[in-house]
């Protein structure tokens, strides 16, 4: 797809080391697309906006996705994360509505100090594909009013739907992330997924 932009945001909270391997798998994933990173210290990836260290909270992911997507130059845009994996399949994607968040409904969950399995887990918030000006004019309808969950004040600014991606997304879950738990499936749990292989040989490989 070609009138897209991804769009990275980061709290520069985990080891460097390991956010180094995931921006490597995502220049990889994305191809010719452009990168606009939206950090709290200046980093050398895509396209560079520093907002300074303004903390992590939900409310700051806002804050940084906004200052993303106002520089954006593309019609949709998508969010990526850095601590999450991502597939060159998964940016294929081809939205069909502007009013609309397009979510992937393969999403896992995997914990370094429990490598054992992947987590299923329904993707939330903002992230997906979406039409740039939608994506400005929500996230100021749920700045507008204070807000306890940001997964249900997005929730009531948008419409959403969900697409399939064959390759699933992988999100880390270390320490210095932003939340350590996480509503997950365990039913749905797999020790190995399509092309990321085995939990613990991918713990190995990134953490």
């Amino acid at each position: 797809m070609g009138d897209v932009t991804v769009i990275y945001y980061t709290s520069n909270r985990e080891n460097p080391e390991f956010e180094k391997r995931i921006q490597q798998t995502l220049l990889e994933a994305v191809g010719d697309l452009p990168i606009i990173s939206v950090s709290q210290k200046p980093i050398d990836f895509g396209k560079n906006i520093c907002v300074g260290d303004i903390g992590a909270s939900a409310e700051n992911i806002l804050v940084q996705l906004r200052e993303g997507a106002m520089a954006v130059e593309t019609k949709y845009t998508v969010q990526t994360e850095d601590d999450c994996l991502y597939h060159k399949s998964y940016f294929d994607f081809k939205p069909e509505r502007d009013d609309t968040i397009y979510q992937p409904d393969s999403f896992y969950i995997l914990w370094p100090a429990k490598p054992a399995k992947f987590y299923w887990k329904k993707c939330g918030d903002l992230s997906g594909f979406v039409n740039t000006k939608h994506l400005i004019n929500v996230i100021d309808k749920v700045m507008s009013e204070p807000f306890d969950h940001l997964e249900n004040a997005v929730r009531e600014c948008t419409r959403r739907e969900r697409f399939h991606n064959e390759i699933p997304i992988v999100s880390f879950k270390t320490a210095n992330g932003l939340h350590y738990g996480s509503p997950i499936v365990k039913r749905r749990a797999k020790r190995e997924l399509p092309y990321w292989g085995k939990s613990r040989d991918l713990v190995k490989r990134y953490i």
